[in-house]
This record gives structure tokens, C-alpha cells and sequence, in this order.
């Protein structure tokens, strides 16, 4: 092939090749770090928390006019009468495109719980611009007002709040958090129940904080905290669960996947212990029992004793066997404690409709148009192996040693 035909040749190669002509610059997206789904009547009210390039250029808090420090974030509001008509009413007023694939968490206002959350759930699974894997929160009020809500110390407060739940949720376990797809998952289960962590804000200010220093105090006067456990009963909201009802859960699902417990021994001193939990394992057996069904419940945990309240000398087995009972004592009370809450509000929260489903499916095709209130009936058989690691380096409490070096003194 001569000189002019191989030329036309990779001509006409470049031709078939495709361009960019559908491309986005990055100076055109809104980079959206939270999103909040609010109700009023029949309209969706969205709300976006989106990065503010321009300031997170400058460095954390960029600063203004006057001193003070910006926001990273920008938060507006939309209503529509669908989900995605509202998101399209924010090219009203915004002049990039919103980019959900960086969403680090989503909030659900009260009033949209109650009526129902299917159609966000079908948004996130149906739409490829939109992750499964976003964490869910609920508050008792308006979303766009969390959203609003600034977080000190932190740059992104969407980014801050979902790193506030995984903490949470790996050192404490009493709120665990769940994600779209494990929301979605569990509602559409046998059990049809599922909870939400409630973010709440606390303090005296009632709109928006402007910025991170304002009038550089050393502590913000209001601050979002992790509250309670937002219950699903099917795709509404029903209810609430107090932190140590929702710690009875966690322990009754396996989520416990680190925390301190405080407990008490029959020690004189009167003193609590405290336990920092590293390890723990929670195997859940259904057990027919005439026409109904008990649940076997068996835990092994594992830790190291971080207060002693007790008297007793800790060098010696037999005292560190007592504490190991008093510590699986307390875990059975507060599975107990969560197993009520669950039957108080009439939801089966621990999943028991699943595990008899698979082991006994002949008997769970009976039973299960019936099981909001046969579920009730549930008898729970629950045997916890607690295992002290690491007792520390002190014999007896310091307390106790302190009192020995008094009465040698005398």
C-alpha cells in the first residue's frame, strides 16, 4: 500500500471513532455529600447538600468577607410531584448538574416515613446515578433542616454524618447503621421490619449555623447527635426504640460488633464494672415447641475489663468467672429488654419469621398470615458465654488499694 493510501486509510479509521460529545466537565456538577426526602401533601420536597468548590479550594472553612469562615456546603430545596421532577426544579436555581455518585447519606423526614418510602427506595434501584450503598437516617421533623445544620470541626457534614453512624456502629452498636439495599432488603422480608437511626438536633439555635467559628467559640451551641432507632413496619414508619432497647436488638441480629457495658456485681462496693466488648457472636435457632416456636439464642463474647468496681482480687480465676457471669447476666437482660420492645410495638425486628421460614417452610407457609401476633408468642432461650481476655495490671481496684495503704498508715 502506497504513501496516500494508508493516509486515507486512518482517515477514515478516525471516523468511526467515537468522541466525547456527551461528556460533563467537572466545573459543571454539583457534587450532592447529602440528600434529605421530605413530604408536604402529595408533593416530594427535596433537599441537597451540595460542596461548594470555590471554598473547599481555599481550605477547610474558607474565609469571607469579615474574617469569617464559609461553609463548604450549600443546601436549597425543591418540590415536585414526583421524586425526580422535584430534583429537576433545582436547575431553577442551580447552576450545575447534581451528581449523586459521591451521596455519603440520605435523611428521611418524619412525614415522608409515615406516608411511606417506596418510591425512594424504587429511585435508588431503578436510577444508575444513584448507589444502594448510601446510609439511611431518619428524623423526627423536617430533613432540610438537618441538612442545614453545619457539623464543627468538619468540613462536609454530609461526609461527617455518615462517618458519625459507621462509628457508632463499629465501637458502640446500640443504633447499627443500614444502607438502601439492606433497608430495602429487610422490609421485603418475612419479617417486613427494619430500623433506622434517628439524627437529631440538640441546642439553642433554631435555624442554620453560618459558619464553623462564629464569634470563634470553642463549642458549638447546637450539635447533631444519634438518638433513637426509627422502626419500618413494610415501607412506613411505626414507631421508636430507645438506645438500650435498640442495643437489645443489636445483640439479638449479630450487629454488635463493638462496645463498652457497664455492669454490676454483688461486690459491697457498689461500684459498676465496665467491659470493652471486642468480639462478639450471636447464633439464632428456631426450636418447635407444640404449635409454637422458641428461639435459642446463644452468644459468646469476648473482652478487656476496663473499670473494676468489685473488691474481689482479679488475679484469681474464680473472681474473674464471677464478673464473666454478672457481664453475660446483664447481656441476657438487655437481649430481653429489646425482644419486649420488639413485641411492644408490634414488629419483628429480630428477624425470627426468616430463620423459621428456612428451617421449617411447611410450617411457616401456615403460619405466616398470622405472624404479626403469633410472633408475640415467641419464647426466647437465651444462653450467653462471656470470656474476660484481659483483666489489666491491677490485682483489685485501685480504690481497694488506696484504702489498704490508709489503714497501714494508721
Amino acid at each position: 500500500m502506497n504513501r496516500n493510501g494508508l493516509l486515507r486509510l486512518l482517515f477514515l479509521s478516525f471516523l468511526l471513532l467515537s468522541g466525547c460529545w456527551n461528556r460533563t466537565e467537572l466545573n459543571e456538577l454539583g457534587i450532592t455529600a447529602a440528600t434529605g426526602f421530605d413530604k408536604e401533601g402529595k408533593e416530594w420536597v427535596m433537599s441537597y447538600q451540595v460542596i461548594v468548590p470555590s471554598v473547599m479550594a481555599i481550605g477547610q472553612g474558607g474565609a469571607g468577607s469579615g474574617g469569617k469562615s464559609k461553609p463548604n456546603v450549600h443546601v436549597f430545596t425543591n418540590k415536585g410531584a414526583s421524586i425526580r421532577e422535584a430534583a429537576d426544579m433545582s436547575y431553577m436555581e442551580n447552576a450545575r448538574r447534581l451528581y449523586f455518585a459521591h451521596t455519603d447519606v440520605l435523611v428521611l423526614g418524619i412525614d415522608a416515613a409515615k406516608e411511606g418510602i417506596d418510591e425512594v427506595l424504587d429511585l435508588y434501584f431503578r436510577n444508575n446515578d444513584a448507589r444502594e450503598t448510601v446510609l439511611v437516617t431518619i428524623t423526627d421533623g423536617k430533613a432540610s433542616d438537618i441538612l442545614k445544620k453545619l457539623i464543627p470541626a468538619e468540613s462536609l457534614p454530609g461526609t461527617a454524618l455518615s462517618e458519625m453512624i459507621r462509628k457508632e456502629s463499629a465501637f458502640s452498636s446500640r443504633l447499627p447503621s443500614i444502607k438502601v439495599y439492606q433497608l430495602a432488603q429487610r422490609i421485603t422480608s418475612d419479617s417486613a421490619a427494619a430500623g433506622v437511626p434517628e439524627i437529631k438536633f440538640t441546642g439553642n439555635i433554631k435555624g442554620e449555623m453560618e459558619s464553623l467559628d462564629d464569634e470563634k467559640r470553642t463549642s458549638a451551641p447546637g450539635k447533631l447527635v444519634l438518638n433513637r432507632l426509627g422502626v419500618f413496619r413494610g415501607d412506613r414508619f411505626i414507631g421508636w426504640l430507645n438506645r438500650r432497647e435498640s442495643f437489645g436488638v443489636s445483640w439479638l441480629t449479630d450487629q454488635v460488633k463493638g462496645s463498652t457495658i457497664a455492669f454490676s456485681s454483688d461486690s459491697k462496693s457498689g461500684k459498676p464494672n465496665s467491659i470493652r466488648i471486642t468480639q462478639a457472636k450471636t447464633k439464632v435457632t428456631p426450636e418447635k415447641a407444640g404449635n409454637r416456636f422458641k428461639m435459642r439464642i446463644e452468644v459468646k463474647l469476648s473482652g478487656a475489663l476496663l473499670e473494676a468496681g468489685t473488691n474481689q482480687d482479679l488475679m484469681k480465676p474464680e473472681n474473674i468467672y464471677k464478673l464473666e457471669q454478672d457481664l453475660a447476666k446483664e447481656v441476657t437482660d438487655i437481649m430481653n429488654i429489646g425482644w419486649k420492645a420488639s413485641k411492644r410495638i408490634g414488629v419483628d425486628l429480630p428477624g425470627f419469621a426468616d430463620k423459621i421460614h428456612r428451617k421449617y417452610p411447611k410450617d411457616w407457609k401456615k403460619m405466616k398470615e398470622t405472624w404479626t401476633e403469633d410472633f408475640k408468642k415467641v419464647e426466647l432461650d437465651v444462653q450467653v458465654k462471656a470470656k474476660i481476655l484481659r483483666p489489666g495490671l491491677l490485682k483489685k481496684a485501685f480504690r481497694t488499694n488506696q484504702e489498704g495503704s490508709s489503714k497501714s498508715g494508721k
